[in-house]
C-alpha cells in the first residue's frame, strides 16, 4: 500500500481512542435501549418516581424521547472524537451532570404538559373565596401545621373536609364539565373519608359514601387534599411527587382539574 493512504488513514484510526470507545458505546448502547422500548433515562429516573407514575405510559413517552435526545448526544461527540484531539473530546463530558439534571426537569415539564388539561376558552371566572381564605391559612405550612388548622376548625378535619365538598357546586366550571362520576378517598389520623361527586348536565352533587361507581378515584391525605383544593398544589405535579395516588382512568383524571377551578 503507497505511503500516502498509510498517512491519509492515520487520522481516522487515530481517532479510536479511549474516549472515542467510549462516546461510541455509550451511543450504541443508549439506540439499543431505544430499540427495545425501554429507555436507559426511564430506568434511571425510576427511584425518583413512585410505582403509578412508572406505570403510566406517559412516563416511557418522555424517557424514549429523552433517550433520543441523549443519543444524539453521544453520538456528537463520538464524531467529535474520532477527527479531535482527546482533550476536544473530553469537553462533551463536562456538562453531562447538568445535563442529567436537565433531563429531570424536561420529563416532569413534558409529562406535565401532556397531562395538564386544556385551559377553557373566555374570560377566567371567579372562584370561591373560601377556597382562597383556605389557602391563605394552609399556605407553606407543614402536614402537622394544616392538620392542626384543620381540627381548630367545626367539626374537626372530617367538618372541614365535608364543608369544602359542599362547596363543589360553586365552583364547577360547566364550560369544562363533563358527565361523569368522580370519587375521592381522604386519608385522615385514623378514618378515610370516601365521597362521590356525580357530574351532570352541568351541575355537581357531592355526597360522603364510596364511589364505586366512580370513573376515577383521587387518593390522596388530608393535608394534600386540603392543598390541592385551595389551589396550593397541582394534580399533576402531585401525583408525579407520589402525593396523589389514581384508581380508575389515568387518563381522564386531569379534566378534575379542568372541571373544577381553584385560586
Amino acid at each position: 500500500m503507497p505511503a500516502g493512504e498509510l498517512s491519509g488513514a492515520a487520522p481516522v484510526w487515530a481517532g479510536l481512542t479511549w474516549a472515542g470507545l467510549t462516546w461510541a458505546g455509550l451511543a450504541a448502547g443508549s439506540a439499543a435501549t431505544l430499540v427495545l422500548r425501554r429507555p436507559w433515562t426511564g430506568w434511571l429516573a425510576g427511584h425518583r418516581y413512585p410505582g403509578q407514575v412508572r406505570s403510566h405510559p406517559l412516563f416511557r413517552e418522555a424517557n424514549l424521547l429523552i433517550t433520543g435526545a441523549w443519543t444524539g448526544y453521544f453520538v456528537a461527540a463520538a464524531i467529535t472524537a474520532a477527527f479531535t484531539p482527546g482533550w476536544a473530546a473530553a469537553i462533551w463530558a463536562a456538562p453531562t451532570p447538568l445535563l442529567g439534571w436537565a433531563s429531570f426537569r424536561a420529563g416532569d415539564w413534558y409529562t406535565a404538559r401532556r397531562l395538564g388539561p386544556a385551559a377553557p376558552e373566555g374570560e377566567p371566572m371567579d372562584v370561591s373565596d373560601s377556597q382562597a381564605q383556605l389557602g391563605r391559612q394552609i399556605s407553606g405550612l407543614p402536614d402537622e401545621a394544616v392538620l392542626e388548622f384543620a381540627a381548630g376548625q367545626p367539626g374537626g378535619v372530617a367538618g372541614l373536609v365535608e364543608l369544602t365538598m359542599a362547596g363543589m357546586p360553586e365552583v364547577l366550571d360547566p364550560a369544562a364539565a363533563q358527565d361523569c362520576v368522580i370519587g375521592y378517598e381522604i386519608t385522615t389520623a385514623g378514618d378515610v373519608l370516601a365521597y362521590r361527586i356525580e357530574v351532570r348536565d352541568g351541575r355537581a352533587r357531592a355526597e360522603r359514601r364510596a364511589p364505586d361507581d366512580a370513573r376515577v378515584v383521587l387518593q390522596l391525605s388530608a393535608a394534600d387534599y386540603l392543598r390541592l383544593i385551595s389551589g396550593l398544589i397541582d394534580g399533576t405535579a402531585a401525583f408525579l411527587a407520589g402525593k396523589m395516588r389514581i384508581r380508575g382512568d389515568l387518563m381522564f383524571a386531569p379534566q378534575v382539574g379542568a372541571m373544577f377551578r381553584t385560586p
